[in-house]
This record gives C-alpha cells, structure tokens and sequence, in this order.
C-alpha cells in the first residue's frame, strides 16, 4: 500500500493535483463505460420491443386468425323459441334445423327413506369399502357424515347433500339422462337408477334402493323428423350446441309438438368486428415499430457517468437522458425487416381460389404513402358483401395454412404475419437473449462482458498510475523535507542564529 503524504511541506495540494492528471487518464475509461451503457439501454430496448411483438403475435394476431373469429355463425331462432336455446361454434354448417322437445333429460337421484339419527360432526363408526356406481370409496369409523359425503361428491359420479331441516341426506347424479349404474362391458353406463353397496346406507344414511327414489329419463325429441334421444339437455349437432330448456307446446289439436327452427349463417357483423379490431391492432404495432426505426439520435447526448450526475440537478439528469435514449433502434435491420415483410404481407394476393384473394377486393386500403402503410377500411359494404358471398375466402384470405412449399402465394396474411414475427423475434433473442444479464450468450451478452471486462482493465491501469503519482509526490515531499533538514543544519553551522 502506497503511504500518501500530503503538501504539507511543499505547499502543493497534491490530492487535487493528483486527482486532475488521473482524471486525464480516466477519459478513456469513461468512455468505454458510456460505450456499455448505451449498448445495455439498446439491449433493454429490443427486449421490450420483444415483449411487444409477442403480445401482438400471441394475442392478437393468433386469436384474429382463429375460425371462430373469421368463420362466425350465428343462430337464429323461429317458432317455440322458448323450448331451445343455440350457439353456432366454429364448425358449425349453415343450414336449418327444427326440432321438437318431447321431455327433458333428468337426473337420478336418492334420498333417505327415514329421518337419520347421525348429524353432520359426528362420526359413523363404519368402516368398510362402499360402492356407488361401481366407483369405490373408503370410510372409515373416524370418519364425520360430513367427511363421507365429501368423499362420496369428490371420488363418485354423485353429489351427496344433507339437509339439516329434513335431517336426510339426497345423492344425485352429477349428469342427466341414463348414465348410472355399473359399467357395462365397454365401459357405458346406461342404467336409470344409482347403484350402491355397503352397510352404510342402510344403518347411516337411512337410504335403501327402490325407496324414495327418482329415475333418470333421457332427453326425448325429435330432429328433422326423426325420434332420437340425449343423455344430457345440452348437445352437439352439425356444428351447434344445443340446450333444452323445456318441453315444446303442443298444437292446437293436440296430436304434435310446436317446431323450434334453428337457421344457422354466416354472423357477418362479428367477421366485421374481428377485421376492424384486427386493423387497429396492425396500426399499433406498425406505429410502435416505425416510430423506434426512425426517432432522432443524439449522438452529442452520451449516458452520464456518476461523476458529471452529481453536478446536475434531477431535473436536468431526466431531460439528458430522455435525449441519450432516443433513437437507440434508429433504422436497426431486424426491425426495418419486420416492417418491410408485414406490409408485403398486407398487400401480396393470397391463392384462395376466390376474387376476393387481397384486402383491396374487401375494401381494405393503405393509406398515403407517407402513412408508411397504416390499413383503413374505406369500404365496408364491400367487406359485408365479400363476407355474405364468398364467406370461406374470407377465412382462407387470413388463415390459409398452405401446401407447405416455399412459395407463400397460398398461404393467408394472419400465417404470413405470424411467422415473420416469429422469425424477428428469434433474431432479436439471438442477439439480445431473454433477461439484460451478463452471463447470456447472446450477442450483445457477449459484447457488454468485453466492455466490462476492458473497464476493468482500464480502472486497473488508472489505479496504478495514482498510485505511482502518490509514489513520486511522496518521493518528492521527502526529498524537500530532507533538504529543508540540511538547510537548517547548514545555517545553524556558520552562525545563521545571529550572533
């Protein structure tokens, strides 16, 4: 450790001096410093940028390109609408559909024949494996009512329920229609009342088979004309879910029920919705991405070392850095190539077999070239119409998978979009990794430990080179006390005392 003597005997503040020519030798470091610290900000930029292009890829384009979107249906109604309610899904087939309610699915249930003399708390000294439903259950002596019919609702096709006013306990199927009992040799259940073994029924519950009992029943209707039944009220057919919600009246002759006629067609005002929000969202995105490519740069605004901080006020800091910040993605390749592959995505015919194969044949247009491609629908009738002629195209125009061959011309704009972004977001983790750290292999990763590692070194050549000017001042300090010691002695000797 270098011993430090201060000016005390040459009068010279040797701290400052020292201080102003290491400063000299430390402008190169600060340099590099500022060097790193611009490429963690231009780091930190493309990560969050990352972020973005992922939330759009995921969340916006993956959801618009979906068929429920682009392909919706929609339900309506004529005659007894009471009796049905409807929802189209994605696969629904356009067409019209009556159906005729005969009777709703029931459930099977059981309940206690006698009023039971053990309360929820206390327990049922039984043990024993009950059956129910061919499900198997374990109580145990220690056992609460309340933990058997818990275990019986959580392991069991049944719900168990006690009724504290009518002191009796209810099991229910937890589905309508004839689905209780064993299964059958492929594993059906098909019998219309529950099953069940053990002592505990009979001596705790107070149930017993056949007593206080309710049968399931199956759905009884009719589609198209033709007799049929369903476990369940609510069900599938050619694409539409369908739920029974009561029995359709009868004629007014009494010999047939009243027709619920379900049309199903193309839900043009939600297609509609789904393109406008979809083009929002292209607009915000695209925005997002040319306003980073082309933000001034600053270049006389490098990030401020600790040293010049402390010299400015909060204020002052902010309104540096707001400068020193901008334009750190200005004209960045991978970016400026995302915003050349979206708009020709946009724009490029799609082979969907169909005249309506651009946004231009929907009344999609860009606007002015100065608008750097932004999408405004300026004919919406257009797109109506597109829509209610040629639905599919419309679907394949967005979400067309293609034939898997290089040539995209037949795939839709919503895959096109996706998988540029895709693309751009695997460049931009290459060069960037996934967390600002130092320890990533990534490009940059690699680039910020190298100029950490020359900060280091310069921070050790500007360590030694004070120390060496503390050296030679020491030196010299020593030297001129020396040399005042003789001076002194010199003086004493030839009479310098005034005598």
């Amino acid at each position: 450790m270098v011993q430090r003597v201060s000016g005390l005997v040459s009068g010279i503040d040797t701290d400052a001096l020292i201080q102003k020519m290491v400063q000299a030798a430390k402008a190169p470091v600060d340099k590099i410093w500022q060097q790193r610290k611009t490429v963690e900000w231009q780091r930190q930029a493309l990560l969050d940028m990352n972020t973005k292009l992922y939330d759009f890829r995921n969340n916006k384009v993956f959801n618009f390109k979906l068929e429920s979107n682009l392909g919706a249906k929609k339900v309506e109604l004529r005659g007894y609408a009471d009796a049905v309610s409807a929802r189209a899904k994605g696969d629904a087939v356009p067409g019209t559909m009556s159906i005729k309610v005969k009777s709703l699915a029931k459930a099977a249930s059981i309940q206690s024949d006698t009023v039971m003399t053990v309360k929820p708390g206390d327990k049922i000294n039984v043990t024993e494996e009950i059956t129910i439903n061919g499900y198997k259950v374990q109580v145990n002596a220690e056992d609460t009512l309340k933990d058997v019919l818990a275990k019986i609702t959580k392991e069991t096709n049944v719900t168990a329920f006690y009724d504290e006013v009518a002191q009796k306990v209810a099991l229910t199927s937890k589905e309508t229609g004839k689905v209780n009992g064993n299964p059958d040799g492929s594993g059906k259940r098909t019998g219309d009342t529950i099953t069940f073994s053990g002592t505990l029924f009979a001596d705790v519950l107070k149930i017993e088979a056949g007593k206080q009992e309710q049968k399931a029943e199956d759905a009884q209707l009719e589609i198209n004309g033709v007799e049929t039944t369903r476990t369940s009220n609510t069900f599938t057919v050619n694409g539409i879910e369908v739920t029974l919600n009561q029995v359709s009246p009868k004629t007014a002759d009494n010999n047939d029920y009243i027709a619920t006629t379900l049309t199903t067609k193309t839900d043009t005002d939600k297609i509609v919705e789904s393109i406008k929000a979809f083009i929002n969202d292209y607009n915000e995105m695209l925005k997002t991405l040319q306003d980073k490519v082309s933000e001034k740069r600053f270049r006389d605004f490098p990030p401020l070392t600790e040293e010049q901080r402390k010299e400015m006020s909060d204020k002052e800091i902010e309104l540096w850095e707001e400068k020193a910040k901008s334009g750190l993605l200005k004209n960045d390749t991978m970016l400026s190539q995302l915003i050349s592959d979206m708009r020709l995505a946009m724009i490029s015919p799609v082979d969907n077999g169909s005249k309506y194969n651009t946004i231009s044949a929907i009344g999609i247009e860009t606007g002015e070239y100065t608008e750097n491609g932004k999408l405004y629908l300026k004919d919406e009738a257009k797109l109506r119409k597109a829509i209610e002629e040629d639905p599919q195209a419309i679907v394949d125009l967005f979400t067309a998978n293609g034939n898997g061959d290089d040539d995209d011309s037949d795939v839709g704009i919503g895959e096109r979009l996706y998988a540029s972004l895709e693309q751009t977001m695997k460049s931009i983790t290459q060069k960037v990794g996934t967390v600002a750290t130092l320890h990533d292999d990534s490009l940059m990763g690699k680039q910020m430990r190298s100029l950490a590692e020359r900060i280091d070194a310069g921070n050790r050549r500007v360590q030694q080179l004070e120390q060496r000017y503390y050296r030679q001042f020491t030196a010299m300090e020593q030297a001129i006390q020396r040399l005042n010691a003789q001076s002194a002695q010199l003086l004493s000797a030839f009479g310098g005392n005034g005598q």
